[in-house]
């Protein structure tokens, strides 16, 4: 009897082990892209709650046309977050889910508070974030941009003409994505599998 109730202990612990791995697994509501009805994306909120998965300062796709002074601000401050259940998956399977959405916000860059002596941090929040969505059929790519205000409730897709859609196809590192600046994912996507590590020895 006392091995029966073991066995049963077990099973039940394994079960609600299961179920709650399970239910990681759900992407919640609150961090899945919303639409009107006539298909413009609802403001994501909370997303200062997702994972940062990357930051940069003073980042730029364009060559500047002079050098900067050497006690100039490096530029913006970009954090970029991704929902929590999409990171996890692509911890796990190496790939982004559909319904994936990146947040970028920006920062202007601050050495005005003691103790600060040198460098820069943070500053003001400039108004607005960008959202690149990865949604089945929304573009050609299969990734979409949008453009939020501070006020704004909703936004439409961004034209596919734009240059950000045919940068990010030329020169991203992993599925239209900029992973190669986004160190946790760096090294999930675009780490080489063991036989062409060996090879390149």
């Amino acid at each position: 009897m006392h091995t029966i109730t073991k066995v049963v202990a077990g099973a039940v612990l394994l079960s609600a082990l299961a179920f709650q791995a399970s239910s990681q697994d759900q992407p919640p509501k609150d961090e899945m892209p919303q639409f009107t009805s006539d298909g413009r994306l609802i403001r994501p909120n909370g997303y200062e709650e997702w994972v940062m998965v990357g930051a940069s300062t003073g980042l730029s796709y364009a060559k500047p046309q002079q050098p900067r002074p050497a006690d100039a601000a490096p530029g913006m401050f970009h954090n970029i977050y991704l929902q929590r259940w999409a990171y996890r998956h692509v911890m796990k399977n190496g790939s982004y889910p559909d319904g994936a959405m990146f947040v970028m916000t920006f920062y202007e860059p601050s050495r005005k508070s003691n103790p600060a002596r040198s460098g820069f941090y943070e500053g003001d929040r400039i108004p607005g974030f960008e959202v690149h969505l990865k949604r089945a059929g929304v573009d050609s790519s299969g990734w979409a941009f949008y453009g939020f205000g501070d006020t704004t409730s909703s936004a439409a897709k961004m034209p596919g003409n734009l240059a950000c859609y045919s940068c990010h196809k030329t020169e991203a590192a992993f599925d239209n994505t900029f992973a190669q600046f986004y160190p946790t994912l760096r090294a999930r996507l675009l780490a080489k599998p063991d036989s062409q590590l060996r090879s390149a020895q």
